[in-house]
């Protein structure tokens, strides 16, 4: 199959998931095999980037009549918040494609698409308990060093640990592998369902099938064992391999950092995909407003921005010189509701109702902008979300009379908290703010910078209402919001916690039959709809603003966990 995996994670037979890897004829690299009769048939497609053909229907992708070229730098308004006050370790996935490298990458070109990365070939068990990778023998770390086998066991283990700082391994089935248990509580050294067979081979055993493992496996980057092992875990997050020192494996390393201006990451002569076009990617710190970037953009200072939308993406278009990269977000801007102030879901409900969705994606948005959301599914011809949810459609009145049986107190004031500071999203908020306040609803509205936001979220949890993405993008990510995730244990910030759907998703993870399991996810969905889990809200187009001449930018986001591969290696400034 030319390395590529068709993944089916809306339809996978839990105890069957190994026929997504197995090859029925073997490739140089990568290896699959055929899906099951009930699941959509794998296809055949390029594996090279540089390789695509311009379309009109691929709005992810800047191409170019140009060919590649060699050299130059660009510079990009989007600093990643590991170098803004966190660091390369408090979030763990795949969006820092550009450092760090995966055991296999997402499709940009489709979510049920997986392709090789430092894993040329895989198989899994016909029992689905034991997954062996095969590693490529020409991977080197940053600073010269080989990447093995013995690495992706170290990362396992590190990302694991409740005390090295990596946020991501609470939404990673890791706790699915062998001897997992024993490790974390400090029971044992090493997680034995883990084993180095050779120098680049690594087998994975699990307690018991997870319909989850493959998918999840492609949210973690991977660590040097010879740069952490000397580090005691604790200490991990405030190590400056954690940030401006950072080692990894992927198309470019740390360059030049300058806190609160820039950060260059240069590029990686031995990438082993070959060495990337440009030598080097500048991130601007602190243009977190389209109005602190657009004037660089326009100038040619700036050869990146962020995301536009409305008046702004207008602006774009409408220059000969720019244009804008992307695709509608899978998933749904939501509202985390705190769900520890809030004991009666009718509040919640109220609160859903009393918003005209479709008044705000036409009337603020704009037309094409955005699409009212009705619920946590990325498609909706995805099978696992009930027919019977609920939609919630506008109904002021509805929303009076629920607050009435609740017993609302209509001089409680609610918090709601964003890091959205665009014009745009500031007149979406308050929109919002306003249908809240026609039902009886006082809610103060606080932006702030991401990290401020993320500490308020994340770190502490201390808020009514939070204003964020993505949703939930495969069913199996119900698993986050399990009553044993709630802070500090894990990054159910919501506090939702309802023993029934952690039970059903447990079982639902392991059931065999097709649509047994469908069943268990529809009653899942119809819980966390009627309880209100999230408030979803809109679709939205996003897409960045960038200069045309950077040739073969991508960008795309499915998830908050698995983010596809943007191959920023094949990137190269046009004529």
């Amino acid at each position: 199959m030319n390395g590529r995996l068709r993944y089916f994670p809306l339809m996978l037979l839990a105890l069957a998931l190994w026929l997504v890897a197995a090859c029925a004829q073997p490739a140089e690299t990568g290896s699959g095999a055929p899906p099951p009769a009930d699941a959509p048939q794998p296809t055949q497609e390029a594996a090279a980037t540089t390789e695509m053909s311009a379309s009109t229907d691929r709005p992810w992708i800047n191409l170019c009549e140009s060919e590649p070229q060699a050299g130059g730098s660009i510079t990009l308004a989007i600093a990643d918040d590991a170098m803004v006050g966190r660091n390369w370790l408090a979030r763990g996935s795949t969006n820092e494609s550009f450092i760090f490298s995966q055991l296999v990458d997402l499709s940009i070109e489709d979510a049920e698409t997986f392709e090789p990365d430092v894993a040329s070939s895989w198989e899994i068990s016909e029992d689905g308990l034991t997954y062996v990778y095969h590693l490529r023998d020409d991977v080197l770390w940053h600073d010269g060093e080989q990447l093995t086998a013995e690495d992706v066991k170290w990362t396992i283990e590190m990302v694991s640990h409740p005390d090295s700082g990596v946020t991501i391994r609470t939404v990673l089935p890791l706790d699915a592998i062998a001897g997992y248990e024993a490790f974390v509580q400090g029971e044992a050294d090493e997680i034995t369902g883990v084993q180095v067979l050779d120098d680049y081979t690594v087998q994975i055993t699990l307690s018991a099938p997870r319909a989850d493992f493959f998918y999840g496996m492609g949210g973690m980057n991977l660590y040097p064992k010879h740069i952490w092992e000397g580090i005691p875990f604790a200490e991990m997050t405030t190590s400056p391999y954690a940030r401006e020192q950072v080692v990894g494996s992927g198309p470019f390393k740390m360059g030049e950092f300058v806190p609160d201006q820039y950060y260059i990451l240069e590029a990686f002569d031995d990438y082993y995909k070959g060495r990337p076009y440009l030598d080097q990617l500048i991130f601007r710190i602190g243009l977190t407003s389209v109005a602190s970037w657009m004037p660089g953009l326009e100038s040619g200072e700036i050869q990146v921005g962020n995301m536009v939308n409305g008046l702004d993406r207008e602006r774009v278009e409408a220059n000969d010189a720019l244009t804008v990269v992307g695709a509608p977000l899978p998933g749904a801007m939501s509202i985390w509701p705190n769900h520890r102030n809030f004991p009666d879901k009718r509040v919640l409900q109220a609160l859903m109702y009393a918003i005209d969705r479709e008044a705000i994606t036409q009337g603020v948005y704009g037309p094409g902008q955005a699409l009212p959301y009705d619920y946590d599914n990325v498609d909706p011809n995805h099978n696992w979300i009930s027919p019977n949810i609920n939609d919630y459609p506008y109904d002021v009145e509805k929303a009076k009379a629920l607050l009435a049986e609740a017993g609302w107190d209509p001089n409680r004031e609610l918090e709601f908290i964003t890091y959205y500071q665009t014009e745009l999203d500031r007149n979406v908020v308050a929109a919002m703010q306003q249908f809240w306040a026609e039902a009886g609803i006082k809610v103060n509205v606080a932006h702030m910078d991401a990290p401020s936001w993320a500490a308020r979220v994340y770190e502490e949890p201390d808020y009514d209402l939070a204003y964020g993405c993505c949703g939930i993008s495969v069913p199996f990510e119900y698993a986050r919001y399990s009553c044993a995730n709630v802070p500090p244990n894990g990054l159910n910030v919501s506090a939702y916690c309802n023993e029934e759907v952690d039970r059903l998703v447990q079982e639902a993870m392991v059931e065999p039959n097709a649509e047994a399991r469908k069943q268990l996810w529809y009653r899942i969905s119809e819980i966390t709809n009627e309880e209100m889990l999230h408030l979803t809200l809109f679709q939205q187009d996003r897409r960045h603003a960038i200069s045309k001449n950077v040739c073969n930018y991508q960008f795309r986001q499915w998830s908050n966990i698995v983010w596809p591969e943007r191959n920023p290696h094949t990137w190269y400034l046009g004529q």
